[in-house]
């Protein structure tokens, strides 16, 4: 990390937004783990669920509530780590070496623009959240608050924005756009 500062005339505020930047990496690494082991787990309730139909005669108690929440923590937050690792898709309908100047600044400012956008959604997500929490929804089988199924989904967009900012302010620091 040293280094990392020295190229950029020592300045502490690179530092920090690169040490930030790592930090959102690891932790939406850790999401994205964490969500992936449970759509795992998913799978394995569709498996058990599917091998007790065929054994008992009956389906398992719980077994879509069950892979609606491995599901929605899977998918919640595996955004974060979409932005993290710059897995979006880009399509160049206009040549980029004709506009260069024009695509600099829109790549440049295409993560403060997610970042905003995912802190609208946030937003609105956290009024629905809020109004299942009064509410006191749950499940239809296994009686699981409704508000946990928000509390992926809120994470994941609270997190997606945090790292749009990052990536934001590094892009602005250092001019690269990867």
């Amino acid at each position: 990390m040293t280094q990392r500062a020295e190229k950029s005339d020592g300045s502490r505020l690179y530092a920090a937004v690169h040490q930030l930047d790592r930090f959102m990496n690891r932790l939406t690494d850790i999401l994205a783990f964490i969500g992936m082991t449970a759509l795992i787990g998913a799978i394995g309730v569709v498996v058990v669920d599917i091998i007790w139909r065929r054994i008992g005669g009956q389906s398992l108690v719980g077994a879509v509530d069950l892979t609606q929440f491995c599901v929605m923590a899977a998918a919640s937050w595996a955004i974060p780590y979409a932005f993290s690792a710059h897995a979006h898709v880009t399509v160049d309908l206009i040549g980029k070496n004709r506009f260069r100047a024009i695509f600099g600044i829109i790549d440049t400012l295409i993560p403060f623009l997610c970042a905003g956008l995912m802190a609208f959604l946030l937003y609105l997500s956290w009024g629905r959240a809020m109004e299942q929490w009064n509410y006191g929804d749950v499940s239809q089988n296994l009686a699981i608050p409704m508000i946990l199924f928000w509390g992926f989904l809120l994470s994941g967009m609270a997190i997606s924005t945090l790292v749009c900012l990052v990536h934001f302010l590094k892009t602005l620091l250092t001019n690269e756009n990867t």
